[in-house]
């Protein structure tokens, strides 16, 4: 165990201190797996991950410096801004070590996946993805989620909190998006070519009238099913884009109105 983390900390970019407010790791491709109750996650051209704590030095604890949090998972602060972040082979892993919300934001280049996770967190905060071409997975329990200007390809679960996205004009699929208690609420491009689907149990399904869904019949016969799924095409159909909320709506805008 000791020689493990020996290797992945010389493997890290950067020597942080207890009072740091910024940490990078060399990193361009391979993937970035965040385990965290909350951060601003955004994209951008460049071949650091740039890990930033927003908090002011008066929100620091005095009787902490020259200590490191630690917690029961095993996991040691060793950025300084209550994150444990060690490499391990083409993957980065952090981990959430400080128990309470951290106000991170991390600034990813466009060629490394992302995978965001975050279970059991009763008291979890808001996930923002912004400017991406990332692709990005995402399974959380109670965080809110917000994806702006994005392009996918993007797996999105969330149990009991909504989610929100807005995707930019150069969608890659497939798309697929689900809350499974609460709601989804996604605007695309008027001219988005994709194929839908969109469904909810006991919930409802609202779409601006600006699209025109080109709905599948049911084998055998004439008729459309309007009732709590929708399977269509969108400008001839395209990228595969699915929405589910089992429990609540279902909401589809046209981006920038």
């Amino acid at each position: 165990m000791k020689k493990f983390f020996i290797i992945t900390f010389v493997a890290l970019s950067a020597i942080a201190t207890a009072r740091s407010q910024e940490f990078k790791v060399n990193k361009s491709s391979g993937k970035l797996m965040l385990n965290l109750k909350s951060a601003t996650v955004e994209g951008y051209n460049g071949t650091e991950i740039i890990f930033k704590s927003t908090r002011s030095e008066s929100d620091q604890d005095p009787r902490a410096k020259g200590l490191r949090a630690i917690n029961g998972s095993g996991y040691t602060d060793n950025t300084g801004l209550g994150v444990s972040v060690v490499e391990n082979g083409g993957t980065v892993e952090v981990n959430q070590v400080a128990s309470s919300n951290l106000d991170l934001e991390i600034m990813v280049p466009k060629g490394v996946v992302i995978s965001f996770a975050c279970h059991k967190m009763s008291d979890a905060g808001t996930v923002i993805f912004k400017n991406m071409e990332n692709e990005i997975e995402i399974s959380t329990d109670y965080n809110a989620i917000k994806l702006e200007n994005v392009t996918g390809p993007a797996t999105v679960r969330a149990l009991y909190g909504p989610i929100d996205a807005k995707f930019s004009d150069n969608i890659k699929g497939p798309i697929s998006i689900v809350s499974v208690y609460s709601t989804v609420d996604v605007a695309i491009p008027q001219a988005t070519k994709a194929n839908v689907r969109l469904s909810t149990s006991h919930g409802e399904i609202l779409a601006s009238s600006e699209f025109k869904i080109e709905m599948e019949k049911s084998p055998g016969s004439d008729m459309i099913s309007y009732g709590s799924e929708v399977n269509g095409k969108l400008n001839g159909g395209g990228t595969d884009f699915k929405l589910t909320s089992e429990y609540s709506k279902i909401y589809l805008r046209v981006a920038g109105k």
